[in-house]
């Protein structure tokens, strides 16, 4: 007979028994063969935990063996230890097998019964020395009785016992107008190698694929079994609202091909708001993409500014990367609605609704963004850099109540330095403002004194606004 025991480094948190359980099985394997005793969990230090935390953290150890390897796992604990410092759980000493060590002044005296930790009636081994000798090893070794008959030990060893059932997640599924695709990974403990996951659509089959994906944060958490252990598929899908489910195909002596999990599909839309931009006016446009998992042809969204209604939109707009993400959608599902001016000036909320023609229960909330409405001017001051006395100063403006370019006015050192117009070609400042081209940006060339300087810019109001902001100061 052969086994393994795993001296614990108990800590926080409990994810580390978690980590150390997992570390053990793949150094170890499952020893799921018939001459292969249960892991052992050897428990002798606290790491600082108390009792509470001490005994939470071998539960956690214990029940991922179990998880991994099918069987119950022994503990290793001595009497005092597991009074005093793990508390005596009685759900632990009713589940697992007691090894325990105890030893006499005369190991081999006939009348010594050790002190049992309280939980257990008896113990399965017991380590009754540790300077015993034992043939073709040099030294002193632990040496250990066993409770009962040679037949009981065969059993316990394993005599044809199944070893672990596989273990996984169902990770999400994304629905598609006519399929959906599922994502998750899958593991059996009784080989490195990937194995089977069905799928099943309301109770039927539906599908199959085998979990061989690379899944390096897999592998990560359970070193030894590899990082090919993820499953991503595609499958046909009906309309209308589905359960949709997976189970790990068993490659080994388990007993069952366990479910990883199960989710609803409902055929509610799916999309987004991209994002709300400004136009003359107080005007917004807010931009996004809607589809209806039930139809390829376009739908409805319906806008809502600070809770009102703010309009209705056919999705029409090209959108080439939403249909590469949802295979089988139509090509136009992008959306550019305009919203009328006069929203005044401060924060609002733009929410776009999307709106269901199908099967689906619900119009569902595509997103919503907030968005301040500005009257005065704004701008970057991307540069002002120096060469001898002549500094050049480079930035954008806007007056978002115009297309028109913008006045910069300039101080140096408080006193009047010069002025221009924001109206060179700037195509970033076109593709973050559509509403008001590119003609706004400029740049100022202007002689200075010798010694550090401090400029300062100002943008020119040229509509209803209060003030001619100060866009930065800078100090050359």
């Amino acid at each position: 007979y052969r086994g393994a025991y795993h001296y614990a480094r108990p800590r926080l948190p409990l994810s580390s028994a978690t980590d150390q359980a997992r570390y053990m099985v793949s150094v170890t394997g499952t020893l799921g063969g018939g001459a292969d005793l249960p892991l052992v969990l050897d428990l002798e230090e606290t790491g600082g935990l108390g009792p509470t935390d001490l005994a939470a953290w071998a539960r956690t150890f214990l029940r991922e063996l179990e998880t991994l390897t099918g069987r119950t796992p022994i503990i290793y604990v001595g009497f005092f230890f597991w009074r005093d410092s793990v508390g005596a759980p009685a759900d632990i000493a009713s589940r697992y097998r007691l090894w325990l060590p105890s030893y006499p002044v005369d190991p081999n005296s006939t009348t010594f019964r050790p002190l049992v930790p309280a939980g257990w009636s008896t113990w399965t081994f017991w380590q009754y020395t540790s300077t015993g000798s034992v043939p073709g090893i040099v030294g002193s070794v632990d040496v250990n009785r066993f409770c009962c008959d040679p037949g009981t030990l065969a059993s316990l060893a394993g005599g044809g016992r199944a070893a672990g059932n596989p273990f996984g997640n169902f990770d999400l599924v994304t629905r598609f107008p006519g399929s959906a695709r599922m994502e998750g990974w899958a593991i059996d403990p009784d080989t490195t190698q990937p194995i089977g996951v069905h799928l099943y659509v309301d109770g039927v089959y539906a599908s199959a694929t085998t979990a061989g994906v690379v899944r390096a944060d897999v592998g990560a958490a359970y070193p030894g079994f590899g990082e090919r252990h993820g499953f991503s598929v595609t499958f046909p899908i009906g309309s209308g609202s589905r359960q949709v489910c997976a189970y790990a195909i068993n490659a080994g002596p388990g007993s069952t091909n366990p479910l990883l999990g199960c989710r609803s599909l409902v055929a509610n839309p799916i999309g987004n708001v991209d994002g709300v931009t400004a136009s003359p006016s107080g005007g917004l446009q807010v931009k996004g993409w809607a589809l209806d998992p039930d139809v390829v042809a376009p739908i409805d969204v319906h806008v809502y500014v600070d809770g009102a209604w703010g309009g209705a939109h056919r999705t029409s707009a090209p959108r080439p990367d939403v249909q590469l993400a949802y295979p089988g959608a139509g090509p136009t599902q992008g959306f550019a609605v305009p919203l009328g001016g006069g929203l005044s000036p401060g924060r609002h909320q733009v929410c776009v609704f999307g709106i269901n023609v199908g099967s689906g229960t619900t119009n569902p909330r595509l997103g919503c963004q907030t968005f301040d409405v500005k009257t005065d001017p704004i701008g970057t001051l991307d540069s002002v850099t120096r060469v001898n006395n002549r500094i050049t100063i480079a930035g954008w403006a806007i007056d978002p109540d115009t297309t028109g370019p913008v006045a910069v006015h300039v101080y140096v050192d408080g006193a009047w330095g010069g002025l221009t117009e924001a109206s060179l070609d700037r195509p970033d400042v076109a593709a973050a403002y559509p509403f008001y081209g590119a003609l706004h940006g400029f740049v100022l060339e202007l002689g200075v004194p010798p010694g550090p300087r401090r400029v300062c810019v100002y943008l020119i109001n040229v509509g209803p606004g209060t003030t001619n902001p100060l866009l930065e100061c800078r100090v050359v």
